[in-house]
């Protein structure tokens, strides 16, 4: 349980940092930043749930596809900004952030 609470406190911190860094550099006003902070809030809570209440997969995916789905909603002009910002990287800095997000998800999905 150790292991979980700091594995769980490790991905949050990534998470806040992450959109911390995407707050700032997109000096977004109080609405957008409101709804990054909503969808970021609801990948959390997704995250810890998944990770310490014992419901079915199925439901976990449901859940999952539900906040993925609400985020992307809320902070749909935010991603476009992130996307042509990813596109103007150095293609190793491009290779870099996919094989770093790829890795993590697959460690979370594997881990929870």
């Amino acid at each position: 349980m150790t292991f979980t609470i700091v594995f769980l406190t490790a991905i949050v911190a990534l998470i806040v940092s992450k959109t911390k860094t995407i707050v700032l550099r997109n000096n977004l006003d109080k609405k957008n930043e409101k709804r990054v902070l909503i969808s970021t809030v609801l990948l959390v809570l997704f995250i810890v749930t998944n990770a310490t209440l014992p419901y079915p997969q199925s439901l976990y995916m449901f859940i999952g596809l539900g906040v993925i789905f609400t985020g992307i909603i809320l902070s749909f002009n935010v991603i476009k900004k992130e996307v042509k910002r990813f596109l103007t990287l150095k293609t190793n800095d491009k290779i870099l952030n996919v094989l770093f997000y790829t890795l993590l998800i697959a460690v979370v999905n594997i881990y929870l």
